[in-house]
Formats: C-alpha cells, structure tokens, sequence
C-alpha cells in the first residue's frame, strides 16, 4: 500500500513539474514572440495591418467616400495626437477629442464611447510620456484604422496588428505593462466595432 501511494506521490510530482516547464515554455514563447514584433518596428517591416501590395499593377479604383472618411479621420487623429507635447498634462478636452476621432475613424461599426475614452486615455498617456516618430506613428494611426475598421480581417492578422500595435510602444520606451494595457484597450474596441458591424 506504502509502495502505491509513494508511485502516486512520485507521479504527481512530476506531472507538476512539467506543467510548470510548460508554463515557462509559453512565457519564453511569448516573450520571444514580442521581441521579435519590436525588432519588426525598429527595421520598418510592414505592419501587419497593411496588406502585401498586389503582384501585378492593377487600374486605380474609384475613389469610395469611406476611404476619403477614414484618411480625413487618420488625419484628424493625427493632429490631435500630435499636439500632445513631451511631458505635458493632457486635458480633459484633448482626451475627448481624441476618442472622438477614434469613433469617426470606425465606419462599418461604431465602439461605445467608455471603450473609445479608455484607448484614448491610453494613447494620450504614452504620448504625454514620449510621442512616436514619425514613421511609427504613421505605422500605429494604420494599425488604428484597420483595428477599427475590420472588414475581412482573420484573426490571426489581427492578433499580429495588436501585437504591433504592443511593439511600437515597447520599441518607444514605453513599459511593456502600459504598451501591452494600449494593446488591449485596441483590442476591446476592436471587439466592439467587430460585434457592431455583425450585427
């Protein structure tokens, strides 16, 4: 009986310890996995919210309303963006705006105003801390329009644009902590624009 119970005892320690290596496998997979999207941001690669350009030169599409509408929106978000200075107070004012350019970049659905006010907390805080370049800040305002404007978007495109979304603050110097809270609040506005649009 004494034998059993310490076989059993012995399995259990065991199949502990390698659930615990398996937990540090994921750590060190996903840790891998975002160093590999800020290094992605410092080279310039495409964001994962621009698609590949097309193989053979096509005719040029008429020009829709809805991009013109989401290019005006881009536009506005970043000017007021901009206007956000190093390590200035953001006002409450500033903090409306930007929501509200982020619910007119969404055309198919709209985000709730509480989502769209938290990402723009968000936003504002990281640009108050250190604004983006250039180019970064071209690459996020693009990561923004396709997290708010899905379309056909699969899953796993859009789990790599959050992520970018996550590495363009990390490569800025911003803790992973507050760049991955950015990344979510994207990601639940995203949600919603998504189940508003299905509906």
């Amino acid at each position: 009986m004494k034998s059993i119970l310490a076989f059993l005892g012995l399995a259990l320690l065991l199949s502990g310890n390698n659930c615990a290596a398996q937990g540090a496998d994921m750590i060190i997979k996903q840790r891998a996995k975002e160093i590999r999207d800020q290094n992605n941001v410092r080279q310039g690669v495409t964001s994962p919210s621009r698609p590949p350009p097309p193989a053979q030169p096509s005719t040029a599409p008429a020009t829709s309303p809805a991009v013109t509408a989401v290019q005006q929106a881009k536009a506005k978000l970043r000017a007021d963006l901009a206007a956000i200075q190093a390590n200035s107070q953001v006002t409450p004012e500033q903090k409306q705006q930007i929501a509200k350019d982020l619910v007119a970049l969404a055309q198919a659905g709209k985000p709730s105003t509480q989502a769209a006010a938290v990402l723009a907390e968000d936003l504002s805080a990281a640009f108050a801390q250190k604004p983006l370049a250039e180019k970064d800040h071209d690459r996020l305002l693009s990561d923004l329009a396709a997290v708010l404007n899905p379309g056909n978007i699969q899953k796993a495109q859009m789990d790599a644009i959050f992520a970018d979304i996550q590495a363009i603050f990390q490569v800025n110097g911003q803790a992973r902590k507050d760049a991955v809270k950015i990344a979510d609040a994207a990601r639940t506005v995203g949600g919603e624009v998504k189940n508003g649009a299905a509906k």
